[in-house]
Order: structure tokens, then sequence, then C-alpha cells
């Protein structure tokens, strides 16, 4: 007998099942698995070359600009500090040693006080 199986006949392989559900299905499996595999080759890539946040690079530079009045660059903290009177008998005198109390309310992100100097300083 030499009868083509339909799509609702029991299957050849005596498994019992319509041949629709056994070796008559469509191979999606080869597809999906490739579409797997796509997926977690994209995600490696973006895990490998995403970066969330540029990588900070602390750099001692001097201002483009004039200093401002009454003001000196700090290298070390890379921005302007408030100058210090200048005496005969002393290069630099601190102008208080009292220390600064932080301002009300949260800090700004990535900032730290500085009770010294009086103003935020970049966390390191």
């Amino acid at each position: 007998m030499n009868k083509k199986l339909s799509r609702n006949d029991t299957c050849h392989c005596g498994s019992g099942k319509k041949y629709k559900s056994c070796h008559g299905r469509t191979n999606n499996q080869s597809f999906q698995k490739l579409a797997l595999i796509g997926a977690l080759v994209l995600v490696v890539l973006w895990l490998l070359f995403y970066e969330s946040e540029p990588a900070v690079t602390k750099s001692y530079s001097t201002p483009v600009q004039q200093a401002p009045p009454g003001k000196v660059w700090s290298e070390e903290h890379n921005h302007w500090h408030d100058a210090a009177p200048q005496s005969s008998s002393q290069a630099r005198t601190p102008t208080s040693n009292a220390l600064k109390p932080q301002p009300d309310g949260e800090a700004p992100p990535g900032k730290v006080w500085s009770p010294e100097h009086g103003h935020w300083h970049d966390k390191q």
C-alpha cells in the first residue's frame, strides 16, 4: 500500500498521535533557535559596548578665560576659589579659620561640601 498520509491520519511511527502533530508539523524550532541565538548575541554586544556614563577622567587644566575679580584658579579642584588677601608679611593668609556650615537641603549629585572652602567639590 502506497497511500500518502493525510494530516489527520495516525502517524506512521506508531506514536498514536495524528500525523500533523508528530512528523507532519513544520519545523519552526530551527527558526526559533536561530532567533534566540541572535537575540543573545545582540544582548552580549550591547553589554560589551554600551557605556551608561562616560568614563570620568580627571584633567587638571588652566582656565580659558581671565580670572574673575577676587578669584584664583585651583588646579587641584579645577575651579575658581576666593583669593586670599595678600599681605607683605605672608604670601597667603586665610581670611578666617572658621569652618563654613553646609547649606540646607540635599547635596547636588556627585558633590560633597567643603567646610574649609565654603562650597561644593566633586566626589573623588
